[in-house]
C-alpha cells in the first residue's frame, strides 16, 4: 500500500511503467529509501529524490510490455515481422521462389496499373471536361446501319446552335498535314483545321495572338511552339507566312502551347476551318461541304454549362437532326453525345481523331496480368500448405502460450504482406526494365503511354502489393489458425487431411492451365501470322516496289522511272490493295435505279497487267480512254453475282451511273484481296480516272539495293525537295499485319512469364516432395526399386498435374481463338490437332526438366545415409 507521504504522481507513473513481477519488490525498496531521506533531510528533499529515483527506473528491464491498446498492437505486428524475416533467411530457397515468382508477376501488373493510370488522365486537363461533349453519328443507308463515327456533319452546328440556346459549339476538321515551308525551312506539318471558337472551351493555352479572331479568317494558322522553335528558332513567327503543298499559303496568327500529351486532339499546326469553305468554292477539293450526308471529315464538340441544357440537345439530335434527311428511305443518321473525358479510352469510333485505345485491350490485359499474379500467388499457397508439417508444431506450441486463433492468423498474413513487400521492390525494378519492350510491343503504345514513375503511381504500386499479400497469406492463414494445438503437436498423422492435398493439387492444375493457354495463344497466332503473309492475294507482290507520289505528276514520274533497265513496268493507283485502303462508291443500276455503294479504286491502263490480275471476261483500259469523261469501268466476279449478271461475259456492256455518267463494263477480273483478310470479298469497281497516290514498279534485277539507289536518283529529278518514299509489297503487307506480331510478342512474353513462375513452384514443390519422401525413397532402394522406378514414381505424380491442367486449358483457348479472336477475321486459319498437340508436348518437356534434377538427385542417394537412425 502506498504511503502517505509518497509523491503521488511519481508512485502512479512507476506504477503504471514497472513489470508487474518485480513492482512489490521494486516499491519496498524505494518507499525504505524515502524513509531514510526524510529522517535525513526533510519531507521535500525526500519526495524530490524519490521522484528523481523513479525516473531513473525508466529502462526496458523494468517497463512492462502493454498487453493491449495501439502500443501493444505496434509491438505484436513488430515481433511478426522479425518472425516473417527469420523465416524468409532459413527457408531460402522457397523464399526466393515466392519473391521472384511473386516479383515477376507484379511486375506486370505494375504495367497493367501503370497504363490505365495513364488512360485515366487523358482530357482531364480540360477545365469543362464534364461539360463538353462530341457529336457522334451512326448513318444508316437503305435500311442497313453503318459503324458508329466520331464525325457529324458540318451544317449540324449551325442549326443546333440557332434551335438550343445555351450552348457553345465549336467545329475541327479531320487532317492539315503535307510539306510545309516557312523561313526557308522545309519540314512535314500535321494538324487539324479548328474555327474561331476553338479556344473558348477547350483549355488549350494560347501564349500569342487573339484567341477571339486567330482562326477566324481564311488561311489563317496557328502553329504550336515546337513547330516554331523548329522553323522560325526564336525569331517572331506572327504575319510570317505558311505554305503547306497542295493546299495553300497561310498567315501565321498565333502560337498555341504543345498539346499535352493526354490529349486526344493533337497538333503542330491548327489552319482556320473557313480556309475549307474557301477551298470548296474554288474547286481545289471536291467533297460537299453543305451536306448532310457528308459526315467523315469534321467534328462537333458541344459546351454546356452545368449540363443543363443536355436533355433539350439529346432531344434536338433525336428528334430535330433526323428531320434535315429529305429521303430518309435511302439515307438518314442517327446522333449521340460523346463526354469529352470518356473519348480515350473509349469506343472504338470510325474516323476517330487522334490516338485510338478501345477498353477491350485493357480489359484483356488486366486479366492477363490477374491470371499470371494468381498463379504466382498459388506457388506461395501451395509452398506454404507443403511446409505445414514442420511449421504446425510452430503453430502448436503459439497457442499453447496463449496465442489464439487471430494472433495465428494475424503473424501468417504479416509473413504474406513482408514476401510481397519484397516483391514489390524486385517488382519495381523489373517493371523499370520492362517498361521500354513493353511500350514497343503494344501497337502505338507511346502514343498514348508514358508509364513514368510518379509518386502516385508508387502509392498504387503499394497498395497492390498489400491486396496481393492478403490474398496470398489468406489460405495458409485460415488453415494455421484453425489448426488445433494437439493436432499441431501431433505432426503428420494428425494432418491427414492436408495429406490428401486436393486444394494444392488444384492450385497446380490451375497454374498449368494458365500456361498451356498462353503457348497455345502463341502457336495459334504465328499460324495466322503465316497463313496471312502467304496467303494467295490474288495479285503478285513479289519484286513489285510502291512509291507514294508526293503530289508529284505521274507521267513525270514514269518517263524518269522506264529509263532504268531493271525495270520492267510503271504503273499508277490510288490505293495499295491487300492492306485495309479502300474507297466507296456510290453506283446506280441502270436497269432498276438502284443504288448501292460498292468498294472502288482508281488505276492506270497498265495496273492490271504489271500486277497480274487475271482478267476473266472482256479486256482491260486503253491508254487515252476515260481521259475526258468517265465511260468504262472494270468489275470483279463478285460483282457479277451481286448484281445477278449470269456470267462474267454477259456483264460486258452493262450500263450504271457514277458521279452523274453513264459508264459501262468492259471487263471483268478474277476476285482479289483489294482490302484485308478480315473483311470478305465484295463488290468492286477499278476506275480510270487519273486520281493517283502511288507508282507500282515491277523490278527484275538480283541486285536490289543498286537498283534502290538508281530509282531514289530518279525521285531527286522529279522533287529533290522530298525524299522517296518507297516500300516493296510484299514488305507492305507484312507490316500491315504487323500487329499478329505484335499480338505474338505479347504471348511470348505474358506465356514466358505465366510458364516461369508456373515452373518455379513445381521445382519448388518437387524440391519438398523430395525431402519429405526422402525415407520412402531409401526404403524402395533397399528392398530393390532401381533409379529409373524411383524417377518415374516422383515424377508421374506432377506430370499428372500437369497434364490435366493442359487438358482443362486446351479447350478453353480453342474456344477463345475459334469462336471469338479468328472469328473476327473472314479469311482464318484452322486449329488442328498438330498444334494442339505440339504445344502441349511443349509444355511437358519443360516441366518434366524442373522436376528431373530433383528427382534424379533423390533416386541416386545412398539408402544407408537417410536411414541410418531408423
Amino acid at each position: 500500500m502506498k504511503h502517505p507521504d509518497l509523491p503521488s504522481f511519481a508512485y502512479r507513473l512507476f506504477k503504471w511503467f514497472c513489470k508487474k513481477p518485480i513492482f512489490e519488490e521494486l516499491e519496498g525498496d524505494l518507499e525504505e529509501t524515502f524513509l531514510l531521506n526524510k529522517e535525513k533531510y526533510g519531507l521535500k528533499k525526500a519526495r524530490r529524490i524519490y521522484t528523481k529515483e523513479v525516473l531513473k527506473m525508466i529502462r526496458p528491464t523494468v517497463i512492462s510490455k502493454p498487453t493491449s491498446g495501439p502500443g501493444y498492437q505496434a509491438a505484436l505486428l513488430g515481433s511478426y515481422v522479425t518472425i516473417s524475416l527469420r523465416n524468409l533467411i532459413r527457408h531460402k530457397l522457397f523464399s526466393f521462389i515466392n519473391i521472384f515468382s511473386l516479383s515477376i508477376a507484379m511486375s506486370t501488373g505494375l504495367l497493367v496499373i501503370g497504363m490505365i493510370t495513364d488512360l485515366l488522365k487523358f482530357d482531364e486537363f480540360h477545365e469543362h471536361k464534364e461539360e463538353v461533349y462530341r457529336v457522334t453519328s451512326s448513318p444508316i443507308y437503305q435500311g442497313r446501319d453503318f459503324d458508329e463515327r466520331a464525325t457529324s456533319p458540318l451544317l449540324l452546328a449551325q442549326e443546333m446552335a440557332a434551335q438550343v440556346p445555351g450552348i457553345q459549339i465549336t467545329q475541327l476538321g479531320r487532317k492539315l498535314s503535307g510539306l510545309s515551308e516557312a523561313n526557308d525551312k522545309k519540314l512535314q506539318a500535321s494538324g487539324i483545321y479548328a474555327d474561331e471558337h476553338f479556344f473558348d472551351f477547350l483549355t488549350f493555352n494560347l501564349l500569342r495572338g487573339n484567341a477571339a479572331d486567330a482562326l477566324k479568317d481564311p488561311f489563317s494558322v496557328v502553329i504550336s511552339t515546337s513547330f516554331a522553335q523548329k522553323v522560325f528558332e526564336g525569331l517572331e513567327p506572327i504575319g510570317e507566312t505558311l505554305t503547306i503543298e497542295g493546299v495553300g499559303t497561310f498567315i501565321i496568327t498565333g502560337i498555341v502551347a504543345d498539346p499535352p500529351k493526354f490529349s486526344h486532339i493533337q497538333f503542330e499546326i491548327i489552319g482556320s476551318l473557313s480556309t475549307v469553305h474557301m477551298l470548296a468554292k474554288q474547286g481545289l477539293i471536291h467533297e460537299s461541304h453543305d451536306d448532310w450526308t457528308t459526315m467523315d471529315n469534321y467534328y462537333n464538340y458541344i459546351y454546356i454549362p452545368g449540363n443543363l441544357e443536355k436533355a433539350s440537345v439529346l432531344n434536338w439530335l433525336n428528334v430535330s437532326a433526323p428531320s434535315y434527311y429529305k429521303n430518309p428511305d435511302e439515307f438518314t443518321s442517327s446522333f449521340a453525345l460523346q463526354r469529352l473525358n470518356q473519348i480515350l479510352p473509349g469506343k472504338d469510333l470510325s474516323d476517330q481523331i487522334g490516338p485510338k485505345m478501345m477498353f477491350l485491350p485493357i480489359i484483356i490485359l488486366s486479366g492477363v496480368a490477374i491470371a499470371i499474379l494468381l498463379s504466382a500467388i498459388f506457388n506461395y499457397t501451395n509452398l506454404s500448405m507443403a511446409r505445414a508439417l514442420r511449421r504446425a508444431r510452430e503453430v502448436g506450441v503459439r497457442k499453447l502460450n496463449g496465442a489464439n486463433s487471430w494472433a495465428v492468423y494475424l503473424q501468417f498474413t504479416v509473413e504474406a504482406i513482408v514476401l510481397s513487400m519484397f516483391s514489390l521492390g524486385l517488382g519495381i525494378l523489373l517493371f523499370l526494365f520492362l517498361r521500354p519492350g513493353f511500350l514497343d510491343v503494344i501497337p502505338r503504345a507511346s502514343e498514348v503511354l508514358k508509364l513514368e514513375l510518379t509518386g502516385s503511381l508508387v502509392f498504387w504500386f503499394g497498395c497492390f502489393a498489400l491486396v496481393t499479400g492478403l490474398i496470398a497469406g489468406m489460405a495458409p492463414s485460415v488453415f494455421f489458425s484453425k489448426l488445433s494445438s494437439l493436432k499441431a503437436l501431433r505432426g503428420g498423422g494428425s494432418l491427414k487431411a492436408l495429406s490428401r492435398i486436393n486444394f494444392r493439387k488444384g492450385l497446380i492444375i490451375a497454374q498449368f492451365t494458365l500456361s498451356i493457354i498462353f503457348i497455345l495463344a502463341l502457336v495459334i497466332t504465328n499460324k495466322q501470322y503465316s497463313f496471312s503473309i502467304n496467303h494467295q492475294m490474288g495479285f503478285d507482290k513479289e519484286n513489285i516496289l510502291n512509291i507514294s507520289l508526293e503530289g508529284n505528276d505521274p507521267q513525270l514520274l514514269k518517263t524518269e522511272l522506264i529509263k532504268l533497265p531493271e525495270v520492267s513496268a510503271v504503273s499508277f493507283s490510288s490505293l495499295i490493295p491487300g492492306a485495309g485502303s479502300r474507297h466507296n462508291l456510290l453506283m446506280v443500276d441502270s436497269r432498276n435505279q438502284d443504288s448501292v455503294y460498292v468498294s472502288t479504286m482508281s488505276v492506270d491502263h497498265t495496273y492490271i497487267s504489271t500486277l497480274g490480275i487475271e482478267l476473266v471476261a472482256g479486256r482491260p483500259f486503253r491508254p487515252e480512254e476515260n481521259k475526258s469523261k468517265e465511260t468504262s469501268i472494270i468489275i470483279n466476279e463478285t460483282f457479277v453475282k451481286n448484281f445477278g449478271l449470269e456470267s462474267p461475259s454477259d456483264a460486258l456492256g452493262k450500263v450504271f451511273t457514277v458521279g452523274g455518267n453513264t459508264v459501262e463494263i468492259i471487263g471483268v477480273v478474277k476476285d482479289f484481296h483489294y482490302s484485308n483478310l478480315e473483311d470478305p470479298i465484295l463488290s468492286f469497281v477499278f476506275r480510270n480516272n487519273a486520281y493517283f497516290n502511288h507508282a507500282v514498279v515491277k523490278l527484275s534485277t538480283s541486285d536490289i539495293l543498286a537498283t534502290i539507289d538508281r530509282i531514289e536518283d530518279a525521285w531527286t529529278a522529279v522533287d529533290p525537295s522530298t525524299t522517296l518514299n518507297a516500300n516493296f509489297f510484299d514488305e507492305y503487307i507484312k507490316d500491315y499485319y504487323q500487329f499478329l506480331i505484335d499480338i505474338m510478342k505479347m504471348f511470348g512474353f505474358i506465356g514466358f512469364l505465366a510458364i516461369s513462375i508456373s515452373s518455379l513452384g513445381l521445382f519448388g514443390m518437387a524440391i519438398y516432395s523430395t525431402e519429405i519422401r526422402m525415407k520412402e525413397i531409401g526404403v524402395r532402394k533397399t528392398f530393390g526399386a532401381s533409379e529409373k522406378a524411383l524417377i518415374v514414381l516422383l515424377s508421374k505424380g506432377f506430370l499428372k498435374l500437369v497434364f490435366w491442367g493442359a487438358l482443362i486449358g486446351t479447350p478453353i483457348c480453342y474456344l477463345l481463338f475459334d469462336k471469338v479472336i479468328l472469328a473476327q477475321g473472314y479469311y482464318r486459319t484452322d486449329i488442328t490437332f498438330f498444334e494442339i498437340s505440339i504445344s502441349i508436348l511443349f509444355l511437358l518437356i519443360i516441366c518434366f526438366l524442373a522436376i528431373i534434377s530433383q528427382t534424379w538427385n533423390a533416386a541416386r542417394t545412398n539408402p544407408a545415409t537417410v536411414l541410418k537412425d531408423e
